[in-house]
Order: structure tokens, then C-alpha cells, then sequence
């Protein structure tokens, strides 16, 4: 059986000879507050070749998409949702009215969680183990009070779990509004944020379906578009009433 990886392990990274990219993308400069998150991010640590991949975008935004860990694709690009579901993310928000570049994308684990494969030397990603989001979430709700937003949209069931409690269920609880069960920390301005939440499916779970079943494919592809419309009306409803206000297409 092949053998997980720990994210923050420094045995078993990827070969060296992969390059990796400073390709992050920044909208705004970081308030002090989140470059004072990111720095305890980089000093938490990860396996060489495995992270951090921090969070890009607006640093300021009304909303914020959360995935559950970067891929070997985030890495070597260097910012959260790179490579081909990045891309059906990026058409999919600009079909419903939103852009990547107002908004703040990060992942609930900055580390790429790793697998051995039967290849010496060659790693497959694997989902982040309990241990490893319990490492993160800290520092995930430290982000989130820094950005400041007034909606969170969970991209998969990991990270919806990760911020809604373990008895989260994609299959039953997708496109409901929720709320942060213990909200965040204060942010620099001293308010509580209390942002509401709605989990939908992570795009590289549409993209693992279409081989197999183009219908079901299709239909979680047509469900995440009707939740970031959702998003989007809700925004718009919110305007700029959070001091940050995403520009909506």
C-alpha cells in the first residue's frame, strides 16, 4: 500500500528538478494583519517542494473561496486553484457574474499533501489527513479575520467540514446558506465577523467525474454554477457594506 506523506515532512518531497513559480497574484497589497498570518504560515513549515501555497487575490475581498489543499499543479505555479480546474473555476465564475481577481482563494491546508507511488521518487497527491487540517484551521480562521469577509464559499466537502464541524454533508447541506458556527477572531477594526457560508463541489471533483459519467459531471458543473450565482446575488445585495465590496461583472 502506498504510504502517506506528512504535508510538513521534509522525506519524500518532490524531485528537485520540478521548477516552481512565484506566480501568486495580488490585487492589493496585504493589510499587516494578513502578512502577519502569512508569515506564521511560512514558519509553520512544509517538505521541500511542498509549499506553502498562500492565498491570492484581493486581500480585501467580500468574498473568499476555500479549497482543501494545493496540487503538485499549485505548487510549481506558486497560487491556489492553478492548472486545468483552475480553469473551469475561472469560466464558471465569470459565467455567473463574478472574477477571480476580486476575490480572496485560498486552501484550508497550505502544504501539498503527498502520497508514495510504486515510482521511486514520484508523489501523487492525496487528500489532507485529519491531523493536518487540525495544524491549519488556526491559521485558516486567522486569515479569514484578517480578510474579512462576508462570505465564505467552501469548495468541496473538506473544507466546508474543516470550517462547518465533521458531521458536514456535501450530498445534503450544498448551495444552503450557513453561518460560521464560532465566527472569527476580530480583525484589526475590532468587529466580530460573522460571514455566511455556502459549500458547493470543488471543481477537480467535476473534472474526475467527466470520464466516468458525463451526465453526473455535467450536473455538478451546472449546480456550482447556480451556487456562485447564488453568491454573486448575495453579494450584491451586501454592495459595500462590509468596507470591501467585490466587483461583480
Amino acid at each position: 500500500m502506498p504510504r502517506p506523506v506528512p504535508a510538513g515532512a521534509g522525506a519524500g518531497s518532490t524531485p528537485a528538478s520540478i521548477p516552481v513559480s512565484s506566480g501568486r497574484r495580488l490585487s492589493a497589497p496585504l493589510s499587516p494583519a494578513l502578512a502577519a498570518v502569512e508569515e506564521r504560515m511560512r514558519a509553520l513549515g512544509c517538505g521541500p517542494g511542498l509549499g506553502p501555497v498562500l492565498g491570492e487575490g484581493n486581500p480585501g475581498a467580500t468574498i473568499v473561496l476555500i479549497g482543501e489543499a494545493p496540487g503538485e499543479r499549485e505548487v510549481i505555479e506558486g497560487y491556489p486553484f492553478a492548472g486545468p480546474s483552475g480553469r473551469l473555476l475561472d469560466e464558471t465564475l465569470a459565467t455567473a457574474g463574478l472574477r477571480r481577481v476580486d476575490l480572496w482563494l485560498t486552501n484550508v491546508v497550505k502544504c501539498r499533501p503527498v502520497r508514495e507511488t510504486a515510482v521511486p521518487g514520484r508523489l501523487a497527491n492525496r487528500a489532507p489527513l485529519v491531523g493536518e487540517i487540525k495544524r491549519w484551521r488556526p491559521l485558516l480562521l486567522d486569515e479569514l479575520a484578517a480578510v474579512a469577509p462576508r462570505i465564505v464559499v467552501c469548495l468541496g466537502a473538506t473544507s466546508a467540514r474543516a470550517l462547518l464541524g465533521r458531521d458536514f454533508r456535501l450530498t445534503d447541506e450544498r448551495g444552503v446558506w450557513r453561518t460560521l458556527p464560532e465566527g472569527l477572531p476580530a480583525p484589526e477594526n475590532g468587529m466580530t465577523a460573522t460571514p455566511r457560508v455556502l459549500a458547493t463541489f470543488h471543481p477537480a471533483y467535476i473534472m474526475h467525474l467527466e470520464p466516468y459519467d458525463t451526465t453526473a459531471s455535467d450536473d455538478a458543473r451546472a449546480l456550482l454554477l447556480a451556487d456562485l450565482r447564488a453568491v454573486h446575488a448575495r453579494a450584491a445585495e451586501i454592495g459595500d457594506a462590509g468596507g470591501h465590496g467585490a466587483s461583480l461583472a
